[in-house]
């Protein structure tokens, strides 16, 4: 990162990337618990139109936290989860939620984006147009 020492931006990185992993976990695993009828739970499903897909997205979340751990591939996860979480925000704001509502998915977005500058030296280079370096 240039001004700081790579342990250092490392730390931070992984300091933002922690709550964006415990959330997205956390949001991969309710979507495998049953969820009674009637329930506030079914109601959200019902008002986002997700009925029916819990398993699927539960799945696919996983995958993507998966890769954004992995360092190798953290830079793929990234990109799929800013998809994935783009995408969330979008339904919440399209089926009458406010920005209030998904404030939690605001502070992701910022968690995700610092984590990736600190932990994603190449993604950082491409994005500023610098030479890559390898190794």
């Amino acid at each position: 990162m240039g001004y700081l020492p790579p342990r250092s931006a490392n730390i931070i990185g992984w300091i933002c990337a922690i709550p964006v992993i415990a959330f997205n976990l956390f949001a991969a695993i309710m979507k495998f618990l049953p969820v009674e009828a009637g329930s506030q739970a079914e109601e959200f499903g019902r008002r986002l139109g997700t009925i029916g897909l819990e398993r699927p997205l539960g799945v696919l979340e996983l995958i993507i936290v998966a890769l954004f751990v992995v360092p190798r591939t953290s830079t793929v996860g990234f990109v799929l989860m800013i998809g994935y979480m783009g995408g969330a925000l979008a339904t919440n704001l399209t089926h009458g939620f406010t920005h209030m509502d998904a404030l939690p998915i605001y502070v992701i977005f910022v968690l995700l984006t610092i984590s990736a500058w600190f932990r994603n030296p190449e993604l950082t280079a491409r994005l500023l147009k610098k030479p890559v370096q390898v190794g």
